[in-house]
């Protein structure tokens, strides 16, 4: 049983034995490195101890800590444990992503293999931007990248590039399609997407160097999804005004609702018309892990590219996102540049430059913070992670849908479960009184001018307890 979140002290971890660790040497000795390394992992130990019992909020932040964090550092340095008490004070306040109760965004419950993993890569400090810089990192990376393009069935030729998250993706993939299809004469191209594609795609067009006219709107059908004859027309009523259409993006899984496009139908216009289909798979894609997810979005291994999101699905920290493609040449026309001091080719003994497939070329190891626990795990931990999300949305949906003053018109096509009152105004309170009690965050949307509730569900941690948690204050609400 849940119940109501403590008292926001709650967060402050037992008082840590000080160490004489004020400002060490940038070549700390042994023994110095070992009192900062003991230091800093006890707060995590602390922080993940407390995980399972975490409330998914936390209390506002202070304006005076807020001025007393922007303070410049000093020219001698500070005592580690005054940094971290004030680290500690600025975590207090927003959402806490590791609870169970965090149902709000897209949830990331965070992974403390992954988190060694990251400063595994951060201390050893290897440059895989150019293969033989640390050939063997760089295949580590490539071998991840063939994991999931495996996964998705994409074929010999596929590649792809590990990036900071799906934005990032989503514009790598927009320049990839522009490079393929358009060339260097881009003015009349057009991209098909639907109200209910994530945001960053527009914002991916225009730093592409598209204008928003040539970002074209489909219509949807009453389940949200893109609808395969409004795009057949708009395709054709482009190319009657001359138009140049050569990229349609899909979604598996929105962020609105966790809706899934008809991908096959939407890859069959695509082969048809000539374009290039790139999906949206940043929070649904690694669904694929289990026979659920997979039947959901059929038609995803037909795309030309891909964005999804480790730091989503597997729960890896955030800043590790992928853009996979069926053809690897397509990431490489489109992203390889050489400098003058760089006088090798784009590949070393085999191995493929990092940065020859995607913008960045300063960038960091990505690859450990899944390539460790995905071989320390195994797979199958993940999917049973995924597959009980998707046993607590269908849960979550089939209570809902018996609550009078509730609609609940889009069954889910995977883990997000979206849902509306009769009453607007009575929507905003139960948002109000689900996130002040703290045990568990939501947040809203807008669909149809509709204000709309919804529950991401893609945090190991969460159980029904949760959700029931969060149901009984919205039923309470709507008696009054």
């Amino acid at each position: 049983m849940i119940v109501d979140a403590p008292d926001p002290r709650w967060a402050k971890p037992p008082e840590r034995a000080t160490l004489n660790l004020m400002s060490p040497s940038l070549e700390p000795g042994h023994q110095e490195r070992a009192e900062l390394a003991e230091t800093v992992l006890a707060v995590l130990q602390d922080w993940f101890d407390r995980a399972d019992t975490m409330p998914a909020s936390g209390i506002a932040l202070d304006e005076a800590l807020a001025a007393r964090l922007m303070n410049p550092p000093s020219d001698d340095g500070r005592d580690l444990d005054a940094i971290l008490s004030d680290l500690e004070e600025a975590g207090r306040s927003g959402v806490y992503h590791p609870s169970g109760g965090h149902l709000s965004y897209i949830p990331n419950a965070g992974l403390y293999t992954a988190a060694l993993a990251d400063f595994l890569a951060a201390g050893l400090n290897r440059y895989t931007g150019v293969s033989h810089a640390a050939p063997g990192m760089s295949v580590i990376e490539h071998g991840m990248v063939r994991w999931m393009t495996t996964l998705f069935g994409l074929g010999g030729s596929a590649s792809g590039v590990l990036l900071s998250g799906g934005s990032m993706a989503n514009f790598t993939g927009v320049v990839a399609a522009r490079t393929a299809r358009l060339g260097d004469e881009f003015g009349n191209g057009v991209i098909y997407v639907t109200p209910h594609t994530h945001h960053s795609v527009e914002k991916a067009a225009r730093i592409a160097g598209f204008r928003k006219d040539q970002v074209r709107i489909v219509t949807v059908d009453a389940d949200l999804r893109m609808e395969p004859d409004s795009l057949r027309a708009a395709i054709a009523a482009d190319r009657a005004a001359g138009l140049n259409p050569f990229l349609v993006v899909g979604s598996a899984g929105t962020t609105d609702t966790g809706t899934v496009d008809p991908l096959q139908s939407l890859a069959r216009i695509v082969a048809d018309e000539g374009l290039w289909l790139h999906v949206d798979a940043a929070y649904g894609g690694f669904f694929q892990l289990t026979e659920r997810g997979r039947a959901a979005i059929a038609g995803i291994e037909l795309a030309d590219s891909i964005a999804i999101d480790p730091h989503k699905g597997l729960s890896i920290p955030f800043g590790v996102g992928a853009l996979l493609v069926r053809d690897e040449g397509h990431l490489i026309d489109a992203n390889q540049g050489r400098g003058a001091y760089l006088l090798e080719d784009d590949h070393y003994s085999g191995i493929r430059d990092i940065a020859s497939l995607g913008p960045e070329l300063s960038r960091p190891f990505r690859a450990l913070q899944m390539w460790l626990p995905l071989h320390l795990h195994g797979v199958a931990p993940f999917r049973e992670a995924l597959d009980s999300s998707l046993d607590l949305a269908a849960y979550a949906y089939r209570r809902l849908s018996g609550i009078d003053g509730l609609q609940t018109p889009w069954q889910p096509d995977l883990s997000i479960v979206a849902f509306r009152f009769d009453d607007d105004e009575l929507g905003h309170r139960a948002l109000e009184a689900v996130n002040q009690n703290r045990v568990v965050h939501v947040s809203p949307t807008t669909i149809e001018d509709r204000f709309v509730l919804r529950f991401a569900i893609l945090n190991r941690r969460t159980t029904q307890d949760h959700i029931d948690h969060a149901i009984d204050i919205i039923e309470k609400t709507l008696i009054g």
